[in-house]
């Protein structure tokens, strides 16, 4: 996500739900005021703050020309611990929503800026679903060997270091695989849209957006015997939106639990609840209702809940998946004329335009049923 924090008036954050950590390195410690308000100072004018224990660096600019300049904190419990550090001097704060803090930045021992630190609460949206089975709504898996997945495995192979392990085990290596390939560039497309093709481009420095992870990580899976699907993450405002409105993971069947499992090959995560893979939809669903449970796992670098959050969560509104996955199949699986299928919570409106793209979605079958969208793979 980039910022442009010469413009910046309000930024908005999703704190990471974690037990309240003691902070000790307040040296101002509210010694010095200006204006019956805490005084600290900075030379220069980017700064570094904390929110839990997730740093967000050089994402905020003192700026002494703008009145009560607001950093709106979301908070996901009652009270988050906060530091604002500048090259001199640091203020810690205990922010909860509703809650506003007023201090003053002296910068450069000329200019005093007044900066205010507002806490509001998370503004989660419950999405429902039906359950009913539309007849003839099938999507299509590959199932057995092609000459492309062989060539993917003899080209790029996993080793897995526990071969025997759980399918959720497996998943996860091959996951750390993929994130580890490239650096997330989200201003270069591949050339094409296959493994091979991204893997051999990466290779040559190439990076690359979230979709490329999604169709690597697929098409790994895919060779390893999974069957697994590119999903498209779309906002609620896509239809509207002036920005960006939509993301691009993986799902999985995990055959030992008889369920999907929602990947996202840019972050390195898999969302879990009380150990349990989730999907797409049941990740929407603990983030809404079991923030405190919900984990992200990994074996690469933990990532931290809100700042995962921070960005994924409005994507998680309408999904779309393709009905045909395989890679060798003489005629594409098509319903009614559409590749796709999209799920679409109960209530909302079918999406048919996006906006930021000026397209039509003309290629979707809809459905509100969590029964299509995650039946098992047949």
């Amino acid at each position: 996500m980039n910022l442009n924090i010469k413009s910046m008036k309000t930024l908005f954050l999703f704190i990471l739900l974690v037990p309240t950590l003691l902070i000790t390195s307040c040296r101002a410690s509210f010694q010095k005021t200006y204006q019956n308000q805490p005084l600290i100072t900075a030379k220069q004018e980017v700064i570094d703050y904390r929110v839990g224990n997730q740093w967000y660096r050089n994402q905020w600019s003192i700026a002494p020309e703008i009145e009560n300049d607001t950093l709106v904190v979301i908070c996901y419990e009652p009270q988050t611990d906060f530091l604002f550090q500048t090259d001199q001097d640091s203020i810690s704060l205990r922010v909860s929503p509703g809650s506003i803090h007023h201090f003053y930045v002296l910068l450069a021992d000329s200019a005093y800026a007044h900066t205010v630190v507002q806490g509001v609460p998370f503004a989660t949206q419950s999405l429902q679903f039906d359950d009913n089975r539309t007849p003839g709504l099938t999507v299509s898996y590959q199932s057995g060997e092609t000459s492309y997945l062989q060539q993917l495995r003899e080209q790029y192979p996993i080793v897995l270091s526990a071969p025997a392990g759980s399918d959720q085990e497996k998943v996860l290596a091959v996951l750390n695989w993929t994130n580890s390939r490239w650096q997330h560039n989200g201003n270069n497309a591949p050339k094409k849209n296959d493994a091979i093709s991204i893997l051999q481009e990466a290779e040559a420095g190439g990076q690359f957006p979230c979709f490329a992870y999604a169709i690597v990580l697929r098409d790994q899976l895919t060779s390893l015997g999974y069957k697994a699907r590119t999903i498209y993450l779309k906002s609620r405002d896509a239809a509207t939106s002036n920005y960006p409105p939509g993301h691009v993971a993986t799902e999985v069947y995990l055959d030992d639990l008889q369920k999907w499992a929602f990947l996202d090959g840019q972050f390195n995560v898999m969302p879990t609840l009380n150990g349990t893979p989730l999907n797409a939809v049941e990740f929407q669903d603990a983030v809404t209702h079991h923030y405190r449970e919900f984990e992200l796992t990994t074996l690469g670098r933990p990532v931290a809940k809100s700042y995962y959050i921070d960005f994924v969560y409005r994507y998680l509104f309408y999904l779309d998946t393709s009905l045909d996955n395989r890679y060798d199949a003489a005629e594409s699986h098509r319903i009614d004329g559409k590749r796709s299928m999209m799920l679409v919570p109960v209530g909302a409106e079918n999406l048919t335009h996006i906006n930021f793209w000026n397209m039509e979605v003309d290629y979707c079958v809809y459905t509100r049923s969590l029964a299509d969208f995650y039946a098992a793979p047949e």
